[in-house]
C-alpha cells in the first residue's frame, strides 16, 4: 500500500514564488520524496517501512499551503496517515491532520490537534468520523 501526498508551495519569499529546491530539505525519505516541476511541486510517499519528510530552512510568520492527502485505502487498521506543521526551539507549537487507519467497511476518522506552548501550555483535539467516505 502506498500513500501519496502532493504538496504545492505558494508563498512570496523576496517577491519571488517559493521553489523547494531552494527553500526546502528533506528531512527523511530514502528514496519516497521528489521534488518536481523545476522546484513547484514536492511529492512525498508511504510504503510499508516509513514514510518521509520536509522541513522549511528559514521561519515563517504566515503562508500558504495547498495539498492533496489521500488516506491508506482497504483494511489499514494500525496506520496513521498524519500531516503536521511543527515549530523547533525551546517552545513547542503543532497542528496535526491525521487519518486514523480502519477496518474495511468502517468510515475514515479524521483527528485533528492544535498545540500551543505559551505561558501556558494549551491542547485542542477533536475526531470526526467522515460517513460519507466509507470504504
Amino acid at each position: 500500500m502506498a500513500l501519496l501526498i502532493s504538496v504545492a508551495v505558494s508563498f512570496l519569499m523576496a517577491a519571488t514564488a517559493g521553489n523547494f529546491n531552494q527553500d526546502f530539505d528533506i528531512t527523511w525519505e530514502n528514496g519516497r520524496a521528489k521534488i518536481l516541476n523545476n522546484g513547484e511541486l514536492l511529492t512525498l510517499s508511504l510504503d510499508k517501512t516509513s514514510g518521509s519528510g520536509f522541513q522549511s530552512k528559514n521561519e515563517h510568520l504566515f503562508g500558504k499551503i495547498d495539498m492533496k492527502l489521500k488516506p491508506v485505502p482497504g483494511n489499514s487498521a494500525g496506520t496513521v496517515t498524519a500531516y503536521y506543521l511543527s515549530s523547533q526551539g525551546p517552545t513547542h507549537n503543532e497542528i496535526d491532520f491525521d487519518f486514523l487507519g480502519i477496518l474495511s467497511g468502517d468510515s475514515y476518522i479524521l483527528h485533528s490537534n492544535l498545540s500551543l506552548s505559551l505561558s501556558l501550555s494549551l491542547s485542542l483535539s477533536l475526531s470526526v468520523s467522515l460517513l460519507f467516505w466509507a470504504k
